[in-house]
């Protein structure tokens, strides 16, 4: 049973029709639909049909090129056999519907989202990580966004944000981009591709201790392969009370990673800086938005900041 809260309703809120949608997909529904919960970006409804379980996905920030691509991939990778459920496709031979917020259905996998990130688990997220990069290789698409990273960081430089802490945080911001100036050049030329990008215990779905399904390809971007490693760093910082990152987990991933994808030497050397990247970036993108919300009071208030704050120059 899939262990996310699910809620009795009729339609998808705020949104079409389930049983138009699932007719453009050539199914029926069989009873009521039910969302599942704990969604950002999207909204999910799961609902059975004539011809089994499905979720209907409604993504409520991506444009449609954007859906369009990030379901090229992961039909792809369910192909090749990663634990990932496929997309069904429309009767308009396309794997999503086009609309306001696009639509795609997939089948619903049973499993339990993990309580929390044991070392098992992180090091099989790090062979994950590495069957995903491996079967990318060389993927170009350029419907697949970049990131620019170091600009985002930039413009911290230029923050009219003005809550206490704000300005530790553009100096330290500041700092670390004139400190690492050289190894985020370096960056840019280890190997790259699409990065899952938010790869944490929310989007794992296990089964008697093992992954079966790696779910949320929405942040599908192409960058450092090594990000994808410092994003799942960032998320088991995040799981901590004090927000400082585990070296059994450090090296977990490693371990697993290394196991099916041997980490270059040049990629092994940049991995911290790349956690603290990442840690930086998120905050930028928590505390930009901050003007609008005014219960923030500090900077400290900011988990990634904090991330940052507690794990910048640490020995792995």
């Amino acid at each position: 049973m899939l262990e996310i809260e699910v809620l009795e309703m009729s339609t998808m809120p705020d949104g079409p029709d389930v049983t138009v949608v699932l007719a453009r997909f050539g199914r029926r529904p069989q009873g009521e639909p039910r969302l599942l919960t704990g969604g950002e970006d999207n909204r999910n409804v799961r609902v059975a049909t004539e011809a089994g379980e499905v979720v209907v996905r409604q993504y409520l920030l991506s444009a449609a090129d954007k859906v369009a691509a990030e379901l090229h991939v992961v039909a792809f990778l369910a192909r090749a056999g990663y634990p990932t459920p496929a997309p069904f496709p429309a009767d308009n031979g396309e794997l999503l519907l086009r609309a306001e917020h696009p639509i795609a259905v997939f089948p619903f996998c049973p499993g339990m989202v993990p309580s929390r990130l044991t070392e098992d688990l992180a090091e099989q997220c790090g062979g994950l990580l590495a069957r995903f990069h491996l079967l990318t290789a060389g993927w170009e698409d350029p419907r697949i966004p970049r990131v620019d990273r170091v600009g985002q960081l930039r413009g911290v430089a230029g923050s009219s944000l003005a809550i206490e802490g704000a300005d530790e945080w553009r100096r330290r911001t500041a700092a670390f981009l004139d400190t690492h100036r050289d190894d985020l050049r370096a960056l840019d030329d280890l190997p790259a591709g699409p990065l899952h990008h938010d790869l944490h215990r929310h989007n794992l779905l296990v089964a008697d201790d093992q992954v079966v399904a790696v779910l949320d390809f929405d942040e599908l971007n192409h960058g450092p392969l090594i990000i994808d490693l410092a994003r799942v760093w960032h998320y088991a910082a995040m799981e901590q009370d004090d927000r400082c990152l585990p070296a059994r987990l450090v090296e977990a991933v490693i371990t697993g990673y290394d196991k099916v994808r041997p980490l270059a030497p040049a990629e092994r050397a940049l991995l911290p800086m790349a956690f603290d990247l990442v840690n930086l970036v998120e905050a930028a993108g928590f505390l930009g938005h901050q003007p609008d919300v005014p219960w923030v009071a500090h900077v400290d208030e900011c988990h990634s900041w904090l991330a940052y704050r507690l794990n910048a120059g640490r020995d792995w």
